[in-house]
């Protein structure tokens, strides 16, 4: 009998689905998909290996049928992401960040009015209305947990109400945040901004500096923030006043300590923090997912 002819093409389809199976599990199972998406987009990764799995599958019954003209140039489409997914990859810093510093517009419900800047041009929209929505006060590269329904809230839920109150002590009005509850304090903050008014603050974050929309004097203790994936990247903290700036390198890891007072940044109230102290620190891994 003659033996079937082994055919190529399908069976470098079948390799290249099954690798890139094998790696979207191995990122799921690390929790390295974490440095690309945020934890909401678990699912169309499980979805695509699902996919994938049945297209392998499928052209197994195809792999010794006979095919005169064997074409690969398709295969790129999947081996192109493989390769890239096989690189060695990490967090990204701020030199990879897609906006500048949003002040009080990341956590208001509307964009600030009234000033001479173009908001389109400085306010990332997709950071308007954090508040309208379900927020993960996590904090840390962990699957969201279980999350209520806010959308009937008027200003952005309190970390009171999600049982977040570690590093509260208002006998001595003092905030120190913890590095797993940075975004939820600076809501708090933002949204309460009276209540906190001459509170000493301990905070971590890297130095952001921007020149051009900061006096010579201002610079933010940020974390990075991803609302879907690695390319809406944005720095997020509370503008700091500190007369010696000059001394702090743009992305060096800090711990700030200060006293909290109401400012105003692009026309608008926020929090912002005179500096009484700043000590090096270790740079707080992962990103920080608000929804």
């Amino acid at each position: 009998m003659q033996a079937k002819a082994f055919n190529s093409q399908v069976f470098l389809e079948i390799l290249c689905n099954t690798v890139f199976v094998l790696i979207i599990i191995h990122l799921l199972k690390s929790g390295n998909y974490l440095y690309y998406v945020t934890p909401r987009m678990k699912p169309y990764f499980i979805f695509s290996a699902i996919i994938s799995t049945i297209w392998s599958l499928a052209g197994i019954k195809r792999l010794f049928k006979p095919q005169h003209l064997i074409r690969s140039a398709h295969c790129f489409v999947l081996i192109i992401p493989v390769l890239l997914l096989l690189l060695p990859h990490s967090a990204l810093g701020i030199n990879y960040v897609s906006t500048g510093y949003t002040g009080a517009g990341a956590f208001a419900k509307n964009p600030p009015a009234g000033n001479s800047l173009d908001q389109s041009e400085y306010y990332s929209e997709q950071y308007y209305n954090f508040t309208d929505d379900p927020v993960d006060y996590s904090g840390s590269t962990t699957y969201p947990s279980t999350q209520e329904d806010y959308s009937s809230y008027d200003i952005a839920p309190s970390p009171y109400e999600q049982n977040v109150k570690s590093g509260l002590d208002e006998e001595n009005k003092k905030i120190t945040i913890n590095n797993d509850e940075f975004y939820p304090w600076i809501t708090e903050i933002y949204t309460n901004m009276d209540r906190y008014e001459g509170y000493e603050i301990t905070m971590t974050g890297f130095v952001f500096k921007d020149q051009e929309y900061f006096y010579e004097n201002e610079f933010v203790p940020a974390r990075l923030a991803m609302v879907c994936c690695a390319a809406d990247l944005a720095p997020v903290g509370i503008l700091c006043l500190y007369d010696n700036l000059s001394e702090l390198e743009s992305g060096q890891w800090i711990t700030v300590t200060g006293i909290l007072h109401k400012g105003q940044y692009n026309g608008q109230d926020e929090p912002q923090i005179t500096v009484t102290g700043i000590s090096p620190a270790e740079e707080v891994l992962g990103y920080i997912f608000p929804y």
